[in-house]
């Protein structure tokens, strides 16, 4: 394989990288949308102590027993967050690395 065919496969993994961490992020953004607005809806209704979230969504009650019910969980957000700074991270990788590429090479200066 040559070297720009090499750098073309490496690119192409990087916005794959790109695009499957934006989709477990749009994926996670969503379940969290549905779990907030659908499943936990009532929570408003039989709550004192309601919390919201927007980012993720998230409508948790805490009862007088200390138990929280509806919340996110640590994994859920951890793999949310973590999945929306890989990507950030691949995508700024790959900008960079097409940047690079589409350089034009400068030409040395005659002394004279």
């Amino acid at each position: 394989m040559t070297n720009t065919g090499l750098n073309d496969a490496q690119l192409n993994r990087l916005w794959g990288a790109v695009c499957a961490f934006a989709g477990v992020f749009f994926l996670l953004w969503a379940l969290s949308w549905i779990n907030a607005s659908v499943l936990n809806e009532d929570l408003q209704n039989s709550c004192g102590d309601l919390h919201t979230a927007r980012f993720p969504f998230e409508k948790s009650c805490t009862r007088e027993d200390g138990t929280v019910e509806g919340a996110n969980s640590l994994l859920f957000e951890g793999i949310f967050f973590g999945s929306m700074s890989a990507g950030v991270v691949c995508l700024g990788a790959a900008c960079a690395v097409e940047r690079t590429r589409h350089r034009r090479p400068r030409l040395p200066r005659e002394h004279g």
